[in-house]
């Protein structure tokens, strides 16, 4: 098996090696942002190639078979219309002189040509639907209580944890998973994927998936970069290599920059809509804080909760857009000309030229013309 790996490595090695090591800065698109606690330094490169472990105990068949459907999708680039999974590869770069803690946006979409899987931002659902996730964690102190918050509503959440968190917290993921929630991969310490060489970003990837499949004996299926950061040819080489598949937010409560309940409240409300995907962190104490009134409010609007996995089964592609008939318009009437005005007449004894020598026509032979009308005027328009 060591020879067997050793081989594949060289192998990806010499033909990953100009990807991203590191990338060129006008390729990495980030959004940077401080979102995680203090993370320990990167592990050695776990052993083992992944390979798909069945179900822990307690995960719903629902769930299961929903990420089954998302694993076993075809190679072939996946064709998206209005409505669709958006497909994403990166974010625009920070405006020149904008700090690198601006903040963590959504990223921005980018051609999905040549890519195993779809990247997801939101989803189109037929009914209210929405995900819930969790970055950074477990957090022994903060994440036992948001596990208490959504139980008490019945609802499931997407956790993607780092490695370093997982290794150290491998009971918290297997009390995940028996509730019913579906956990991801976020990297094994939250680094910028593409601004570290290949091998670096391989064992980040690597040794988080080995830290989940040790704690609940399957590998995750899905990858939530770090800052948003990625570019077109790591996600390639993740997703053909992994099997994982991107998924990105369409609504950020920006938690880990505003520490304060009543902001994170405001801004989920306001970005939240049917199939979207919501990112939130249950590393901060103001996060638990402020999830049951987000998850109170959203349930009185009608909003219903599922796993990544589960809404992503619900998506269905949206019907082409239809061209509306543009509705004929009435001919317009061409105005009525007008009546050519009378000649005046001439005076008395006046005579034109050539008659001179002609004969007087009787008062009764002059041709008189008939007056204007005022239904022949000339205001119809």
């Amino acid at each position: 098996m060591s020879a067997f790996l050793a081989s594949g490595a060289l192998g990806l090695g010499l033909a990953f090696s100009q990807m991203v090591s590191p990338a060129p800065a006008e390729d990495v698109a980030t959004v940077p942002g401080a979102s995680s606690a203090v993370i320990a330094a990167p592990s050695p490169v776990s052993a083992g190639v992944r390979g798909v472990v069945g179900p822990a105990a307690g995960v719903p068949d629902a769930a299961a078979q929903a990420a089954a459907a998302v694993a076993a999708r075809p190679v072939a680039a996946t064709p998206f219309g209005i409505g669709s999974p958006t497909p994403l590869d990166a974010a625009a770069p920070a405006p020149a002189g904008q700090p690198a803690s601006a903040g963590m946006q959504a990223p921005a979409a980018a051609p999905s040509s040549g890519n195993r899987f779809p990247a997801y931002t939101s989803l189109n659902v037929e009914g209210p639907y929405i995900a819930i996730t969790f970055d950074d964690g477990p957090n022994p102190e903060t994440t036992p209580k948001l596990l208490k918050i959504l139980e008490a509503r019945g609802i499931k959440a997407t956790f993607f944890v780092v490695g370093t968190r997982a290794t150290e917290n491998p009971d918290l993921l297997r009390h995940m998973v028996a509730a019913g929630h579906e956990i991801g991969n976020h990297s094994w310490n939250h680094p910028q994927l593409p601004k570290i060489p290949l091998a670096e970003a391989d064992r980040q990837v690597e040794d988080t998936s080995a830290a989940i499949r040790n704690a609940i004996g399957r590998d995750p299926i899905y990858l939530r970069p770090p800052y948003g950061a990625m570019t077109p040819a790591l996600r390639r080489h993740i997703e053909d290599k992994y099997g994982l598949a991107m998924v990105y937010w369409s609504a950020d409560s920006l938690d880990w920059k505003n520490r304060d309940a009543q902001a994170i409240y405001d801004k989920v409300m306001a970005q939240t809509r049917p199939g979207g995907i919501i990112l939130m962190h249950d590393i901060h104490a103001t996060t638990v804080a402020a999830v049951p009134r987000v998850l109170d409010a959203l349930l009185a609007k009608g909003y219903k909760f599922a796993t990544v996995s589960e809404l992503i089964a619900m998506h269905k592609p949206a019907p082409p857009k239809e061209v509306a008939a543009v509705a004929a318009q009435p001919p317009r009437k061409k105005p009525k000309p007008q009546a050519a005005a009378a000649k005046p007449a001439k005076p008395a004894g006046a005579v034109g030229m050539g008659e001179a020598n002609a004969a007087p026509r009787p008062a009764s032979a002059v041709k008189r013309s008939a007056p204007v009308s005022a239904s022949n005027g000339s205001s119809l328009f």
